[in-house]
């Protein structure tokens, strides 16, 4: 059950987030998503706005208030809500079991156990699953503060990875070569409903972030984010076949789309050219090398994460200092870019910033 707070103590959202500070950032991301350099690095928050910490599946309310205080952690965040409910969200519309694994994890029962399964397959409401009760937390937070935060969007997977939810990965990925019809036809279907979901937030709320991790603010009509972290799984030529026409059609409907791919993808690189009006590129290192990426995509929005153990292993003592320190000077001064603040370090924030300002100025 939760409790409304009475009104004289409500978190009052104008007074943390001004509405003429926020239109400034706005105004500085849409002159840098529509192709200006603004001479210096966008700095985005890891965090998905006021996303609840912890397992999807276990939500107590009153984290949702704390965590949207670091919804403006860092000087170019524009606060927001996430609909989350975990890499699961837009899968579990299809009704599959959602359970924990002994470590913790959250895991999907596929609904798919052969071929013609997925002839058998509904097409799901926009709200079904954890998208549902992610919206209705929204919901509830909404009612218990004065003001407003708009949505961001569930974590995005793309038609593929979804898809190898519904569908058991090892068996999806055989059906390509033995039922290519069963696997287009289920991938369709999931594009539709990824797209429904683009579309009820565009439409609920105008002002909706949907774009994905890192979660910058990017404006509608440039298009949308997605995750596509199946393709390092495929062939070149698979991908083609199957990743690459539901991705452009996304794109094709709402007019652009930016991708984070935390996996090898270079082979895939050339496919990646054809996507129509890619807006950017988050990626992660070891497993893409930035002068490489940088190179080879210098016109669109790029960020960089780094992998837990790549960080573990070679930057042991200084942490995400170390990681920006290798990190900037393999950053052309022409690239457009953001780099994304480790919210989880207290103090990280004005230390990391000085480090970027002055490699920045010796560059």
């Amino acid at each position: 059950m939760v409790v409304v707070p009475p009104r004289s103590s409500r978190l009052r959202l104008a007074e943390l987030f001004p509405a003429e500070t926020i239109a400034r950032r706005k105004s500085l991301l849409d002159r840098f998503w529509r192709g200006e350099n603004p001479g210096r690095p966008i700095i985005a928050a890891r965090s998905w706005g006021a996303q609840p910490p912890g397992d999807p599946l276990d939500h107590p309310f009153d984290t949702f208030l704390r965590r949207t205080l670091s919804a403006f952690h860092g000087p170019d965040c524009v606060p927001s809500f996430s609909c989350c409910g975990g890499t699961c969200t837009l899968a579990s519309a299809w009704g599959g079991k959602v359970t924990r694994t002994p470590d913790g994890k959250v895991w999907i029962e596929p609904v798919v156990r052969q071929s013609e399964d997925v002839h058998r397959l509904p097409r799901p409401e926009v709200l079904d699953g954890l998208l549902g009760k992610a919206v209705e937390d929204y919901q509830r937070f909404l009612g218990s503060v004065d003001g407003y935060l708009p949505p961001h969007i569930c974590d995005p997977q793309g038609p593929l990875m979804t898809a190898g939810m519904l569908w058991k990965q090892d068996d999806f990925i055989v059906a390509m070569f033995d039922r290519p019809k069963e696997v287009h036809h289920l991938l369709s279907l999931v594009t539709d409903h990824i797209i429904a979901m683009y579309r009820y937030f565009r439409t609920q709320h105008k002002d909706a972030n949907t774009n994905c991790y890192p979660g910058t603010w990017m404006p509608q009509d440039l298009g949308v984010g997605l995750v596509e972290d199946f393709c390092h799984l495929l062939s070149p030529d698979l991908y083609e076949e199957f990743g690459l026409p539901y991705v452009n059609r996304i794109s094709d409907t709402f007019g652009g789309v930016f991708v984070h791919c935390c996996g090898a993808f270079k082979q895939h690189w050339p496919a990646f050219h054809k996507i129509c009006n890619l807006r950017g590129l988050d990626t992660m290192y070891p497993f893409s090398k930035p002068e490489e990426v940088f190179a080879e995509f210098p016109a669109v929005v790029h960020s960089m994460g780094i992998d837990y153990a790549e960080t573990q292993r070679n930057f042991r003592d200084k942490g995400s200092d170390g990681w920006l320190e290798y990190l900037l000077p393999r950053i052309p001064r022409c690239l457009r870019w953001q780099f994304v603040v480790n919210v989880d370090e207290p103090g990280s924030l004005s230390r990391q910033l000085r480090l970027i300002e002055e490699k920045w100025r010796r560059q």
